[in-house]
C-alpha cells in the first residue's frame, strides 16, 4: 500500500516515518549545491535519512557518518563528542 501512493517507509528510532519517494535529503542538497556552488562540502550525519546526501553530493565532498552503522560515508565519528572535537579542529 505504501509503494502503491508514491511513499517510502523509513523506520527510525522509535518512529516510522513515512515519505514522498521522490523527495530526499539529498536531492535537496544537490538542489541548494546548484544554486550556490560551495567551495567546501561538508556532510555529517547519524541517522538513516542521511544516506541520501552521502550518496548524492560529489565524490570530492567530505561525507562522515557519526555511530558504528555501516555507512556511504568515507568518515566515521563514534559519536557527538568526537564531531566537537572534529569541528573544533577546522575553526582553529
Amino acid at each position: 500500500m505504501v509503494a502503491d501512493n508514491g511513499l517510502q517507509l523509513m523506520p527510525g528510532n522509535k518512529v516510522l516515518e513515512f515519505k514522498n519517494i521522490e523527495v530526499n535529503k539529498g536531492k535537496a542538497a544537490l538542489n541548494w549545491m546548484h544554486d550556490n556552488h560551495p567551495d567546501f562540502i561538508l556532510a555529517l550525519g547519524d541517522d538513516h535519512t542521511d544516506e541520501d546526501i552521502f550518496k548524492a553530493i560529489p565524490e570530492e565532498a567530505h561525507t562522515i557518518k557519526v555511530g558504528g552503522n555501516i555507512s556511504a560515508a568515507r568518515y566515521y565519528l563514534r559519536n557527538p563528542t568526537e564531531v566537537r572535537s572534529f569541528l573544533k579542529t577546522l575553526i582553529s
